[in-house]
């Protein structure tokens, strides 16, 4: 089954961790907003092709937070949003000229070295964050551009501007979670111009990996209620820092 949704010579072994890691992955988004793609990008990207991978993440990353959306959209800050779009749509057309221009190793090499950075940055911040100016809204556009079409990984940069913005919990889940949506919406457009979007093979895998994803939104968001979302990020960290690790040494050998 796999063999004939993943490109080359990948066979039917991938099919089980990659709903493994997909699930896990969508359960952090549903309990936090974010935080799907740091899991997933780097533990799927060794075995599929990087291109392979940055699509599919986008396609499940749009339906997953339109699928969270619904619920928390009214709670969400839309002023914030407006301010980072325009910024955010430079840094992706950037990034997407760099993605099909770099080559595999390096491209890696940058992956893994930016996951343990957020990883550490994760596990070592203590404490209550101090307030962001709004001009802030640029640098983190461009960056969450850049970043989401280079490495499928878009969400440190908003996420750390709107926490900086938004002292309230709730709303700050329902803001990036539409801001994950915004930001994926136009790297599945920038990605389609570019033509990333063509293959059958990436349609299978996200027709196969979309319903797990999903059961993972769910799961998190019945999750939310009962876990602080501060400690399931932690969590996380230590895990981002193993993948991104093992990307480093991978790309290195």
């Amino acid at each position: 089954m796999f063999a004939a949704v993943v490109p080359g010579d990948c066979r039917t072994e991938p099919l089980l961790p990659a709903a493994l890691i997909v699930f896990a992955g969508y359960t952090v988004f549903g309990v936090t907003g974010f935080g799907a793609s740091p899991i997933t990008v780097p533990v799927l990207a060794h075995f599929l092709p990087l291109p392979f991978v940055l699509s599919l993440a986008a396609a499940l990353d749009l339906a997953s937070a339109a699928a969270l959306g619904v619920h928390t959209k009214k709670q969400a800050d839309v002023r914030e949003l407006l301010v980072l779009a325009p910024f955010t749509i430079i840094g992706l057309a950037l990034g997407v000229t760099l993605l099909v221009r770099l080559p595999r190793d390096a491209t890696l090499l940058a992956l893994g070295v930016f996951v343990c950075g957020y990883a550490l940055y994760v596990m070592l911040h203590r404490g209550p964050r101090r307030p962001l100016g709004r001009a802030w809204a640029a640098p983190a556009g461009l960056l969450s551009g850049v970043l989401g079409a280079l490495f499928g990984v878009g969400g440190p940069p908003y996420v750390i501007y709107i926490a900086g913005r938004i002292p309230d919990p709730t709303a700050q889940r329902a803001t990036i979670s539409l801001m994950v949506a915004l930001n994926v919406g136009l790297r599945v457009a920038a990605f389609a111009i570019a033509g990333l979007f063509t293959g059958r093979d990436l349609w299978l895998a996200i027709g196969v990996l979309l319903p797990v994803a999903w059961a993972g939104v769910w799961t998190g968001n019945r999750v939310h209620i009962r876990l602080a979302p501060a400690k399931v990020v932690r969590i996380v960290g230590a895990v981002l820092l193993f993948s991104g690790a093992s990307l480093i040494a991978r790309a290195l050998s």
